[in-house]
């Protein structure tokens, strides 16, 4: 009797499988899930018309490169020092230093 109570137990627990794992392929890949619904809003507030002008607007800002190319641009020195390499911290730096006691506090 108890191996016929595993079995079903064993069967119900394949069959609920099945189903959850069919039940989460409809969700996800049947197109029908939890999906907002896309609206083309064509209505335009005056801050959003303002917006969309400036931004139209940035689209067409050039820079004058020419600069890179002036004598003066080209005399510049560049000053910096070279930097050197520093050795690494400790590994973790709150844990004691080995060699030091107390607790300083």
């Amino acid at each position: 009797m108890n191996v016929n109570k595993t079995n079903t137990s064993n069967t119900l627990i394949v069959l609920g499988a099945i189903v959850a794992a069919g039940a989460a392929y409809w969700f996800f890949f049947s197109g029908s899930g939890n999906q907002p619904t896309l609206t083309n809003v064509a209505t335009s507030t005056a801050t959003q018309a303002q917006f969309e002008a400036l931004a139209g607007e940035l689209g067409q800002i050039s820079f004058d490169t020419s600069i890179f190319s002036d004598p003066r641009f080209k005399a510049l020195v560049n000053f910096t020092a070279p930097t050197t390499s520093e050795p690494k911290g400790r590994t973790d730096p709150f844990a004691p230093i080995p060699g030091v006691s107390g607790s300083g506090g």
